[in-house]
């Protein structure tokens, strides 16, 4: 063994001994962030901030003016944005389930004449429900989209009809449980958050931490020591979460140790971008102020509550920058979707990036701070 992957092992063991000469202590460290997310949930779910640019594809098979029609009440929609026109079915599905998209409009062949004769028609509908309300949205906007036609066609609204029939393609159990992939990704930013953060002040305020640092153990250990405790503890409350998961009904379509995976470059980005604060805040009460602070940016700004969809522009831009909106779209789609590592490759790479580019500087900062 390298003399770099013994110092890790050794930094490890201390901080899983330092925290089990503790029991008390060790049980709030993996329940507190569960028990705060509960609380913050009640919040926050009270509060909206809805914009209308939801992603839908449209596949028209039946190119009647009356299809036509359609496409264009439903590209001047308020509520959604039409960002694709697809020739087939597939392609429609595909851009859903891919998460290209909220929602796919299908117009099949016959659509026009059905109308034209005063018979009832139909559209398909194929929405992913996991991205909780939005689905909804659509459905409201294709369902006014197809009224606005038949009032503006000069059919007869008694003898004709539009009937949207909808596919949700998400794996989400009928009873709800919305929010669990958010919940899963905020418990792991928050415990991540709080662990490294602690473990550092912790050593700084028993003044260990210098004299750590004075060791022939590099600061890159004991970074990496300090991260592999907290991966040991990331890892018990996702255990810990899927179980509750499963007794509430939850169906996890995707693989689970592909949701431990995303769960720990969560963690792992988390713990970078805390590294980092710890080296210009050094009280631990000032910390946990600031935890609790970015909590409520956080469930909206990284899809957590709702999908980021449904943010403003302003917050929509603040999303796509953030790592962690990354990782709940990742657990989002493996839970409910039951994607594979290939669908959310890009998702984990942007997590993956993201830890290399703030630890090297954390432990740079942290050396000019010693």
């Amino acid at each position: 063994m390298n003399r770099f992957a013994r110092d890790t092992s050794a930094v490890t063991a201390k901080e899983l001994r330092q925290l089990l000469r503790d029991p008390l202590s060790l049980a709030l460290t993996i329940i507190f962030p569960i028990l705060l997310i509960q609380i913050f949930v009640v919040i926050v779910t009270a509060f909206s901030a809805p914009s209308y640019n939801i992603a839908v594809v449209v596949s028209d098979l039946d190119g009647s003016s009356k299809s036509r029609s359609l496409v264009d009440k439903l590209t001047s929609s308020r509520l959604i944005k039409v960002t694709q026109l697809l020739q087939t079915e597939e392609q429609a599905y595909h851009a859903v389930e891919s998460g290209a998209a909220t929602g796919a409009v299908i117009i099949p062949k016959g659509f026009g004449i059905a109308l034209l004769n005063n018979r009832s028609a139909f559209v398909i509908l194929e929405t992913d429900n996991s991205k909780i309300t939005s689905s909804s949205l659509v459905q409201s906007a294709v369902s006014s989209s197809t009224q606005a036609l038949l009032e503006s066609t000069g059919v007869s609204l008694g003898a004709s009809s539009v009937q949207v029939i909808q596919r949700p393609i998400s794996g989400r159990p009928e009873t709800g449980d919305m929010i669990v992939p958010g919940m899963l990704g905020m418990i792991t930013i928050l415990g991540a958050f709080d662990d490294i953060v602690n473990a550092i002040t912790r050593e700084r305020e028993r003044g260990t931490f210098s004299r750590l640092v004075l060791t022939p153990t590099s600061i890159l250990s004991i970074y990496s020591g300090k991260i592999s405790a907290t991966v040991v503890l990331n890892a018990i409350r996702t255990t810990l979460m899927l179980v509750i998961f499963v007794f509430t009904g939850l169906t996890i379509r995707g693989s689970v140790p592909l949701v431990y995976l995303t769960t720990t470059l969560i963690a792992v980005f988390t713990m970078s971008l805390g590294l980092l604060l710890s080296t210009k805040v050094t009280s631990s009460s000032t910390l946990t102020v600031l935890e609790i602070a970015i909590t409520f940016p956080l469930f909206q700004l990284a899809g957590a509550i709702q999908a980021p969809e449904l943010l403003a522009s302003g917050g929509r831009a603040m999303a796509q920058i953030l790592p962690w909106t990354y990782g709940n779209d990742a657990l989002r789609r493996v839970i409910y979707l039951g994607v594979g590592f290939d669908a959310i490759a890009i998702d984990l790479l942007v997590l993956t990036v993201s830890s290399l580019v703030l630890l090297p500087i954390a432990t740079l900062l942290s050396k000019r701070t010693i």
